[in-house]
């Protein structure tokens, strides 16, 4: 979100079906893994409930914005950036499905 949001596209930044629970675990510490939304609740109690650390990885579709409660119009901008480099440079299909995440659900 951050690199759109400066206008940049992303390279290199992208880990597939990374399970961070089983990561957690290989350390020695509780991993909890969500991926459906149904499910965050009783993974959060769950993890509260465990005397020590706990990592709780939650499972989000890879174009999910997460919106700051006010926008900066230097965000929108970059934003806007980011969309028209995506576009120019053959990626319009992240625009796509950056809208079909978000906006029309």
């Amino acid at each position: 979100m951050e690199m759109k949001a400066g206008g940049y596209l992303t390279d290199g930044t992208e880990l597939h079906d990374t399970n961070f629970a089983r990561i957690a675990e290989a350390c020695g510490i509780t991993g909890i893994r969500v991926e459906k939304a149904a499910d965050v609740d009783g993974a959060l109690q769950r993890a509260f409930s465990i005397d020590g650390p706990v990592l709780v990885d939650v499972v989000v579709a890879k174009e999910e914005l997460a919106i700051p409660p006010q926008i900066k119009l230097e965000q929108a901008k970059g934003f806007s950036l980011y969309m028209l480099r995506a576009i120019i440079s053959g990626r319009g299909d992240e625009v796509i499905e950056l809208a079909k995440t978000n906006w029309l659900r």
